[in-house]
């Protein structure tokens, strides 16, 4: 009998959704507060970007993100995922800045004892196992570690637990940089919703003298590296520094890009036409999706981002 296995994500996985629907991944949602209005956000193209539009742009619009609760990832565990596969690794935002690691690991020792009657009564044959890992990145990042899961598991002789341990074993080559549109977002909420992604003092050169912060997020962490003048002198410096990564050679054949708006905005850019030439040379899949509204709540609208894993 071949064994099933299935991936999962959290909302604020940044890939096209044609490419989770073509792998058939599953999305936790975000609980998205905006003002007085709650949203489940599951990465639904149409509603995300009306969400941009009419509430997120919106500073004085108050923004949490939350986590699905322990009991709602539960059952979606026991209804869907037990049934549809006999293995399952739910790939989580990093855990500094998400809760959803935490609700998904819960949940998990949750279902321990109720899964095998769940699959008893489906007639489903076999053992059930399902794990969660810490992607220590966020979005882009994200998307990077689920497309490298993928790639293992299209590698021959990919058991799950042989899968499972070499990504963890790659987390930390995994190198997510990001613009943000409106450098206000990254200091009142920040990637954690807490605030204080840049200082007061890289604010306000960002502010009054438009030196656009570029921030890196590795192994769980975040760095201010570079401070390029305007937006998309900025994103050229990120991409730029995705060539030389596509130079040196990458640790899977993918780049993931997301925008928190219209992607179009992007693919106009003369550095985005250097990188995709650069991809096709070297036969490398270029993702580019809109950001999660989670992501874009605490980041802000016309948030840039783009990562890659990096080889050995």
């Amino acid at each position: 009998m071949n064994m099933r296995v299935g991936f999962v994500v959290d909302a604020t996985c940044d890939l096209p959704d044609e490419c989770l629907e073509r792998y058939g991944v599953r999305i936790l949602p975000n609980v998205l507060e905006l003002g007085s209005r709650t949203w489940i956000d599951e990465r639904d193209p149409e509603q995300t970007m009306m969400l941009y539009r009419r509430f997120i742009s919106d500073r004085s619009v108050e923004a949490r993100v939350n986590a699905a609760s322990t009991a709602e990832i539960r059952d979606i565990f026991l209804q869907e995922l037990v049934l549809d596969y006999d293995r399952v690794l739910v790939i989580s935002a990093a855990a500094e800045f998400s809760d959803m690691h935490a609700h998904a690991t819960e949940a998990s020792y949750a279902i321990l004892q109720e899964y095998r009657e769940r699959r008893d009564e489906a007639e489903r044959v076999g053992s059930f196992a399902l794990r969660v890992l810490d992607s220590r990145s966020f979005g882009a990042g994200e998307g990077v570690v689920l497309c490298r899961a993928l790639q293992l598991l299209d590698e021959a002789g990919r058991g799950f637990d042989k899968i499972r341990l070499t990504l963890r074993d790659e987390l930390d080559r995994v190198r997510c940089l990001f613009v943000p549109g409106d450098p206000w977002y990254l200091r009142r909420r920040g990637v954690d919703g807490a605030g204080g992604g840049i200082g007061r003092g890289d604010y306000l050169l960002a502010s009054v003298a438009g030196l656009k912060p570029v921030v890196e997020l590795a192994r769980g962490r975040r760095r201010l590296v570079a401070r390029p003048r305007g937006f998309e002198a900025a994103c050229a410096r990120v991409m730029h520094e995705a060539r030389r990564a596509i130079a040196r050679g990458l640790g899977t054949p993918t780049l993931v890009l997301s925008f928190g708006g219209d992607p179009r905005v992007i693919r106009q850019m003369d550095a985005y036409q250097e990188l995709e030439a650069a991809a096709i040379g070297a036969h490398l899949d270029l993702h580019l999706a809109v950001m999660s509204a989670g992501a874009g709540a605490r980041l802000g609208p016309g948030t840039f981002s783009l990562a890659w894993l990096e080889s050995l």
